[in-house]
């Protein structure tokens, strides 16, 4: 059993820490070219293994709080991940039984995190009850929006869209738990607990903003080619 969950913990972190190098090349390179498509998706899988070996390693290991939100988060970043390749298949807005499914089993995960940070919240309010809402908050938010793309057509370049904010999404979800992993490394001792929370909130706030500022640019770039051949 020790071999099997070393074996799986050295997986998971070298997945992880190849997500977190070759994640930031699809990034910056130039949008449909080869390079762009061939090392997001080695990030897919990456994110994959990270998700795959972070849920046997919670059932294999003794139950920590942290590897339970940490489960939690390699989910959230999976489906984030899975969500915005996909979306690159569904420009016609055609959704397979793969895709419900796995928004449904997401939802319930979600719903599960909310559920169990209000239960924290009525012991006290600590730091794992603020993250566990917000995160199951948050993930839940991305599974019902496309639950209701299921009942409705998408919008004009809604997959490119979804790409680039899922994409980004699950990037700065593996970059949190990266960092609150190490923090113990950079901040200073007996530091208090609300410098954890911030640890881990500060990334998806301010990250949010940066992919919400690449949305408006490329609708706005759009835009104007519409205006330009109206013209």
């Amino acid at each position: 059993m020790k071999t099997l969950i070393v074996l799986l913990l050295i997986t998971h972190i070298a997945a992880g820490i190849t997500a977190l190098l070759i994640g930031l090349v699809p990034m910056f390179s130039k949008k449909g070219s080869r390079l762009h498509n061939r090392t997001g998706l080695v990030y897919v899988y990456c994110m994959i293994a990270v998700a795959v070996t972070a849920l046997l390693l919670c059932v294999l290991q003794p139950f920590k709080m942290m590897r339970l939100f940490l489960t939690g988060i390699a989910v959230l970043s999976f489906y984030l991940s899975v969500t915005g390749w996909r979306a690159t298949k569904q420009k016609n807005g055609e959704r397979t039984a793969f895709d419900r499914g796995l928004t449904y089993l997401t939802m319930a995960v979600s719903l599960g995190m909310i559920a169990f940070g209000l239960y924290l919240s009525t012991r006290s309010a600590s730091f794992f009850a603020i993250t566990f809402l917000f995160f199951g908050i948050l993930t839940f938010v991305f599974a019902r929006r496309d639950y209701q793309f299921f009942q409705r057509p998408a919008e004009k370049m809604h997959w490119f869209f979804q790409h680039i904010t899922r994409m980004g999404g699950s990037y700065i979800a593996t970059f949190t738990a990266a960092l609150v992993t190490n923090g113990n490394r950079l901040t200073p001792a007996n530091s208090p607990e609300w410098v954890g929370t911030i640890t881990w909130i500060a990334p998806s706030i301010i990250g949010g903003l940066i992919i919400s500022r690449t949305v408006w640019y490329y609708k706005s770039k759009f835009a104007s080619k519409a205006n330009s051949t109206l013209a």
